[in-house]
């Protein structure tokens, strides 16, 4: 983050907390329980929203040198992201070319992927660069690499497309609107921590809601979040007037409002608080001054069922144990208070049916909502 957008957030923070105030919404609204619930809306979602939409799946860091790689799922689909010997960002579907079986587990540094089914091996570049019993194939090697998918990180966050034939300035320009704000957190130079899956039962959308509100800070998270982070938010949302398609929200932790006594130089890099970004359509990013997280969110086979990855970056190497206890501290809070929480109101909506309100205070789920809405096409 540059340092006048971190300054300029944290002043607008004080403001909200000595004014005992939040960028609240101008008014509530309300949303049909059929929003989680209804299949034919959720087969849609899948289609639009994560297989013909790009997807934000980690940080650049995470693959930064030359013969790094790493290995996820997205929406079912194996994959494989590389960073080549000349430093090239190269995405796959972690398949072999003889039969599909993966090619590559886990994440590292290598120079070569070799199928533990029969032996074909590949290069950081996807090519086949050989086969036992070579001589028993008729098609060429130049045939048979790895199916590349369009990748980029232009921003800091590795961005995805799920079909091979999808435009490469699609991918590049996902986050075009949120680009700058992202580009400033260096997430291209921290160090990968680790990842958490978790398979829950409760929809995706009530899922990703969980990281758009703190109205649920002094309850649900009163002994954990709550003890060092106020409920004061502001809000910011980034494309075009009335066609915005990404959101930031800002909490800071108590006592920020000390910083008044310090001149503005002396002010931190870093808004003292977690400053969360919600990257469509499922991806959220959490940044505090020496750390990062994804929680990526999927929907799962039916609409009451979600995958959920967790993933943790630090800033500096000599750090990680300090970082690993912030990462495990979030990731208990999100796996016992707030996972629960969305299994319980995926089950009440289903029993209930009934239309709920969303307030005031909660503008940001507010705005997803209508962006989910608006940009479903029949």
């Amino acid at each position: 983050m540059k340092p006048e957008t971190a300054h300029a957030l944290i002043k607008r923070l004080i403001e909200r907390v000595e004014n005992h105030s939040s960028d609240d919404a101008v008014d509530d609204m309300v949303e049909s329980a059929d929003f989680f619930l209804c299949p034919r809306r959720f087969a849609r979602e899948k289609q639009q929203f994560f297989f013909d939409t790009p997807q934000v799946i980690g940080f650049a860091g995470e693959v930064q040198q030359p013969g790094s790689y790493l290995t996820t799922e997205v929406m079912g689909i194996p994959v494989l992201v590389t960073r080549d010997e000349l430093g090239h960002l190269r995405a796959f579907i972690n398949a072999c070319s003889h039969k599909g079986a993966k090619v590559a587990v886990d994440r590292g540094e290598q120079k070569k992927f070799t199928c533990r089914f029969h032996g074909w091996t590949y290069g950081l570049d996807g090519c086949l660069s050989g086969r036992p019993r070579d001589d028993c194939f008729a098609s060429d090697k130049v045939s048979r690499g790895l199916q590349a998918l369009p990748v980029s990180d232009r921003s800091g966050l590795i961005v995805l497309g799920l079909k091979p034939d999808m435009p490469q300035s699609l991918v590049d320009n996902h986050l075009q609107e949120i680009e700058e704000e992202l580009r400033g957190f260096d997430f291209q130079h921290m160090f990968y921590l680790e990842t958490r899956r978790f398979d829950v039962k409760a929809n995706w959308k009530l899922i990703a809601g969980l990281s758009y509100e703190s109205y649920h800070f002094s309850t649900l998270h009163r002994d954990s979040v709550a003890a060092l982070l106020k409920a004061n938010y502001i809000t910011d949302f980034f494309g075009k007037p009335g066609d915005e398609k990404h959101s930031r929200w800002c909490f800071p932790l108590i006592n920020i409002e000390k910083l008044k006594q310090k001149p503005g130089s002396e002010w931190p890099r870093f808004v003292p608080g977690a400053v969360s970004h919600a990257l469509f359509p499922g991806t959220v990013v959490i940044t505090d001054p020496e750390d990062a997280q994804i929680i990526r969110t999927e929907p799962g086979a039916t609409p009451d069922t979600s995958i959920v990855y967790y993933s943790g970056v630090y800033r500096h190497a000599d750090k990680r144990e300090d970082s690993l206890g912030v990462y495990d501290f979030g990731g208990k809070a999100f796996e016992h208070e707030d996972l629960p929480a969305a299994i319980e109101c995926q089950q009440g909506l289903q029993a209930t049916r009934k239309d709920f309100p969303i307030g005031r205070n909660e503008p940001v789920v507010q705005f997803w909502h209508r962006q989910r809405r608006e940009g479903l096409k029949e």
